[in-house]
């Protein structure tokens, strides 16, 4: 899609879901931080979930790349164009926190959903995700605090 420094964004191919099923999979960290059962699963289902998904909510899905190699996921959900209305969601393993990668890749999504016309940009974060919360901070989100979760919005 595009590149800003070592991010680009891609669709997500065979070789990027078996890397994305590994750090599910695998990162002990992540899966608390998502609030995952520990469970082992297949590309095939990874992929599977993810088109379903995608269809039923309107979405779409770029893996993360940092040097041609899947680090996490990035989604423009439940994109409503008569509206201008979008989600943004996102994970990334944690080995790759703290680094601006997901920074980056929300810069780019953003770009992206203005390209599309998307105006209103909002998600839903844990409320202890204070890296996450950060992020959206940095483009002057409005923040509110509904039981117990951290609700974000941007207008672009």
């Amino acid at each position: 899609m595009s590149v800003s420094e070592n991010i680009l964004l891609e669709g997500i191919n065979d070789k990027y879901a078996i890397q994305l099923v590994e750090i599910l999979n695998y990162d002990i960290i992540l899966q608390d931080s998502l609030g995952s059962k520990r469970c082992i699963i297949s590309k095939d289902d990874f992929i599977k979930y993810n088109n379903e998904w995608s269809k039923n909510s309107n979405s779409e899905i770029f893996a993360i790349l940092l040097n041609n190699n899947a680090i996490g996921i990035i989604s423009l959900s439940h994109q409503n164009i008569e509206e201008k209305k979008a989600q943004i969601g996102y994970w990334i393993g944690s080995k790759y926190w703290r680094k601006g990668y997901t920074s980056q890749a929300f810069s780019q999504i953003l770009g992206y959903a203005k390209r599309k016309e998307i105006k209103y940009l909002n998600a839903k974060i844990q409320k202890d995700n204070i890296a996450s919360q950060k992020i959206w901070q940095q483009y002057s989100a409005k923040i509110e605090l509904i039981n117990n979760k951290i609700y974000v919005s941007i207008v672009l």
